[in-house]
Parts: structure tokens; C-alpha cells; sequence
């Protein structure tokens, strides 16, 4: 199964690490830049920029059938993949920059510590609440995931429907105008509407980002490869 941080696709396993990351300020959504690839994403990537594909088959580092801990790329300007690396690392997870020249490229070694970290990730969320007047950086990705789950009836964003983006630097405050927020979609998916973050209510929005960012319309892989290599000759990678 894959999961999604906009236009990032990842495995579950991935995708559970990742968000632990933006969850505690390691790394921001914008941050990752590519998870697992479909073969014609991968035929694509290859056509427009080889230099910066491999060739697609099975064993391509984005792909490898069947394996849930492929290779995923994040922001190497900004130091973000060597800090997710280095998160990755603290959770117990090898991981190896193994293509020469992408020092944006990480590829976890195994399967087994990468998904026995996601458990444990996933237990320590059963665990944990949020609610009004804490200030964590939980809090800021809630915000943005908010943000990007629009409300049924309106058709608009559960948190800040005309405000900014969460790009923009949300805060980390858990205020009134971000309970309301959390009320307003509990109610709507027929949770107990008391504007805490608990288990319950986090997977449920975890859910409902994933796959709202599921349904958004994402660039072909053909304007992926040439936006990636135009990022890539202005040092932005």
C-alpha cells in the first residue's frame, strides 16, 4: 500500500517513518520529493533525465516489486535528506546514499528495522493526545493536514479554508481556531467531537490526508522528470 505527503507517494512503512519526522520538526512536507515509482513513472524519469534515473525494471532503487522499504529521495539543499537519514539511522534503520553524485537518494539496506520501527512509531501514537494550549510540532503537521482535508459540505479546508498555506510556518500552538478545526471534522466523521487529538481521531485524519492527497491531480511523470531536472541544474537538489 502506498501512502502520500502531496505528490510523494510511499510505502506504508515509509510513509509512517516520514511523518514522524515532520512530526517532530526533523524534516516539512515539502521537503520529500519522490517515494515509490509506478514502471511507466519510472520509464518516464528515465526517458527525460537519465542521468537521474535508473533503468526501469523490478530492481530500479524506486521500485523493487514487492518491498516496502525502496528508495526515497528528499531535499538535499536544505540538508533534509541527511537529516531524515540520520532520523532513519537513530530509529535503527540502515540506510546507504548508494548512487554516486545524488546525495538526495537514500535507500534503507532492510526491510525488517524499517517495519519494526513503524510499530513502534504506530504504538507510541496509540499512546499519545493533544489538545488545546499544548505547543508541539505535531501540532503544525495537524494544521497542514487540516489543511488539505476539505470538509465535505463546503468543499473547503477544515483549517484555515482562506488562509495560508501551511508552507507559509504554521505554528506549533494547539489554539481555539485549530479545536475548532479538529471539532468540525470529528463531527463530520462521526468521532466524539472534543477537539482532542487522540488515536482515534489521528488515524482518522491521517486517513483522510492520504487519501485526499490520493485524489489531488498530480503533474505527469513527464513534467515530474523535467521540473526535477530543471530543479537539479539550479542547485535546488
Amino acid at each position: 500500500m502506498a501512502k502520500y505527503i502531496l505528490d510523494t507517494r510511499l510505502g506504508e512503512d515509509h510513509y509512517v517513518v516520514c511523518t514522524e519526522a515532520i512530526r517532530r520538526g526533523v524534516i516539512e512536507p515539502e521537503d520529500l520529493n519522490e517515494g515509490r515509482r509506478t514502471m511507466p513513472e519510472q520509464w518516464a524519469f528515465w526517458r527525460n533525465q537519465p542521468p537521474l534515473a535508473a533503468f526501469p525494471s523490478a530492481n530500479a532503487p524506486h521500485i523493487w516489486l514487492l518491498r516496502n522499504y525502496h528508495a526515497i529521495d528528499a531535499n538535499s539543499l536544505r540538508g533534509a535528506a541527511k537529516r531524515l537519514a540520520n532520523f532513519y539511522k537513530s530509529l535503527g534503520i540502515p540506510v546507504v546514499f548508494n548512487v554516486p553524485g545524488e546525495d538526495w537518494h537514500a535507500q534503507p539496506t532492510s526491510g525488517g528495522p524499517l517495519k519494526a520501527a513503524a510499530a513502534k512509531i504506530r504504538r507510541d501514537r496509540d499512546k499519545a493526545v493533544l489538545h488545546k494550549g499544548e505547543r508541539e510540532n505535531a501540532v503544525k503537521f495537524f494544521k497542514h493536514q487540516l489543511h488539505y482535508i476539505h470538509d465535505p459540505d463546503t468543499k473547503q479546508p477544515y483549517f484555515r479554508p482562506n488562509g495560508t498555506k501551511p508552507e507559509d510556518g504554521w505554528g506549533t500552538l494547539f489554539d481555539d481556531e485549530f479545536e475548532a478545526a479538529v471539532r468540525k471534522f470529528q463531527r463530520d466523521h462521526k468521532l466524539t467531537a472534543d477537539g482532542r487529538i487522540g488515536a482515534v481521531t489521528d488515524r482518522k485524519i491521517d486517513t483522510a490526508y492520504a487519501r485526499a492527497q490520493k485524489r489531488r491531480k498530480r503533474p505527469s511523470p513527464k513534467e515530474r522528470a523535467k521540473a526535477r531536472s530543471a530543479a537539479h541544474a539550479r542547485g535546488e537538489l
